[in-house]
């Protein structure tokens, strides 16, 4: 996606418009978030492992929380999920006869 696109009144985070300008993915732009939230949690658990009182702002530093840092940021991205009428369709296609 470009700057150009239409698509990008969707993305409200700056980071992703960011790496949409560069050239970057939307796949490679959400395994960054993915992995910025994962990177974080590990080091929150690691962290309050030792010492209990560690990143009081953090938050619970729960696997759920995390997720849902992850969602809102593909959000935040742009991404959107399927429309529920997408989701009724079969698996595999009809073939056209």
């Amino acid at each position: 996606m470009d700057a150009d696109d239409p698509r990008m009144s969707n993305v409200d985070c700056a980071i992703a418009r960011i790496g949409y300008a560069h050239g970057r993915t939307g796949i490679q732009i959400a395994e960054q978030w993915i992995v910025s939230h994962v990177d974080a949690l590990i080091a929150v658990r690691e962290g309050r492992a030792k010492n209990p009182m560690a990143f009081p702002g953090y938050g619970e530093g729960t696997s759920e929380e995390t997720a849902r840092r992850i969602v809102a940021r593909l959000l935040d991205a742009g991404w959107r999920p399927p429309d529920t009428e997408c989701l009724d369709l079969p698996d595999t296609p009809e073939v056209a006869s």
